[in-house]
């Protein structure tokens, strides 16, 4: 593993970054249903167990760290937004950071795809081509990305284990 000069910090380029979306991929429809049937209500706050243990399992045994695009990261602040991922059964430490917010700062149509790709430039500099993967269920504009996005059936999320084989084929 790549040292910091100065630092035991890893350097990023040496993890796998997962920018991943919440709606929809960690919070499904399928587990919505699941809380209303079992509970006769649904909370946005518990997200389904399967897609965060998928998750969880990625993030481990690939290096990953977790960058947050979802529209949550409007609302909430980053240590929030831990505490939601660890409240799920996914430590905090992974998360650690958003995509910039281009809607609020340009005057020009921008999307994720864009706000991902300002992040990388910022945070992943490298010689090396960085390892990324991208989860969402809807095509921002992140299909320029190619295989490194993976567009998840909202219905399901990332509860999907052919996302997760999808990944190990990438990394």
């Amino acid at each position: 593993m790549k040292q910091n000069s100065g630092n035991n910090t890893q350097d990023l380029e040496s993890k796998l970054t997962l920018f991943v979306d919440i709606d929809g991929v960690l919070n499904t429809e399928d587990h919505l249903r699941r809380q209303k049937r079992q509970t006769g209500r649904t909370t946005s706050r518990d997200w389904c167990p399967i897609a965060m243990a998928h998750l969880k399992l990625v993030v481990e045994y690939y290096n990953g760290q977790i960058v947050v695009t979802s529209t949550w990261r409007y609302d909430h602040s980053l240590r929030q937004l831990k505490a939601l991922f660890e409240e799920n059964g996914v430590p905090g430490d992974f998360v650690v950071g958003v995509t910039p917010s281009l809607i609020y700062e340009s005057s020009g149509k921008v999307n994720r795809g864009d706000e991902i790709r300002q992040w990388i430039a910022e945070h992943l500099y490298s010689e090396e081509i960085p390892r990324y993967v991208i989860l969402d269920d809807i095509d921002e504009g992140l299909s320029q990305f190619g295989e490194r996005f993976i567009l998840c059936d909202p219905k399901v999320g990332f509860a999907d284990k052919k996302k997760v084989k999808r990944i190990s084929r990438l990394v």
